[in-house]
């Protein structure tokens, strides 16, 4: 199976003067049956003040959109964020991607890690969640909560891996309302059970090391079955 990404780190976010419906004539027209779908992989940018390190209005409502066409298509939809981008540890919303996390203080970084998100991706799926079909969840994000949690705090991988698939497995809150674009759509609920795979690095690197068999272990440890 082949899915077209869309987004990767530095990349520019979409164009929005091109509609979700001419994004979806030019899949059909260009992908000619190689693709099966689509991934969204829309990031920040190593330029703080680069205005991609902000998801305006009409990008997720374009995301939302778009999903919904090919959703509809029979075609496959799935989203890459970062931790950040779609965060079951909080219910804050933002659509800057340029944020700090305040609870995680790394030791001897000055300044703190500054390219965060508050669940700028949950907006795009709060607009149809059914239109995606799974969402793999990147916890090797730099200077993630997992790699605090695991390698500043020493919470061992196993209990720290089988809390966060705990919470995968419950129902997601985000609240939307004090975003002028997204208020109508309140407090929403998320049952994220059966569209969720969590990305590992294992040897380690910036945002790791969870390890496949810490992971495997905490997923046997828990009632990560449902997921």
């Amino acid at each position: 199976v082949h899915l077209l990404s869309v987004g990767g780190w530095d990349a520019a976010h979409p164009d929005t003067s091109f509609s979700a419906e001419e994004y979806f004539e030019a899949f059909e027209a260009h992908s000619d049956g190689l693709y099966a779908g689509l991934d969204w992989d829309l990031e920040g940018n190593d330029n703080l003040s680069s205005p991609n390190n902000f998801f305006t209005a009409a990008c997720i409502n374009l995301m939302g959109d778009l999903s919904t066409l090919l959703h509809d298509a029979g075609y496959i939809v799935s989203m890459a964020p970062p931790e950040s981008y779609f965060d079951v540890q909080t219910s804050e919303f933002s659509k800057y991607v340029n944020l700090t996390y305040p609870s995680d203080v790394w030791p001897n970084v000055d300044p703190q890690f500054q390219y965060h998100g508050r669940n700028s991706y949950a907006a795009a799926y709060a607009l149809n969640p059914d239109a995606f079909d799974f969402i793999n969840l990147q916890i090797y994000e730099t200077k993630s909560h997992a790699s605090y949690n695991t390698s500043v705090l020493g919470t061992p991988q196993v209990n720290y891996l089988a809390s966060y698939i705990t919470m995968l497995s419950e129902p997601m809150q985000v609240d939307f309302t004090a975003d002028p674009d997204f208020s109508h759509l309140g407090v929403a609920t998320f049952d994220l059970r059966g569209k969720v795979n969590v990305g590992l690095i294992t040897s380690g690197g910036k945002g790791g090391p969870i390890t496949a068999q810490n992971a495997t272990k905490a997923y046997k440890s828990c009632s990560g079955g449902d997921l």
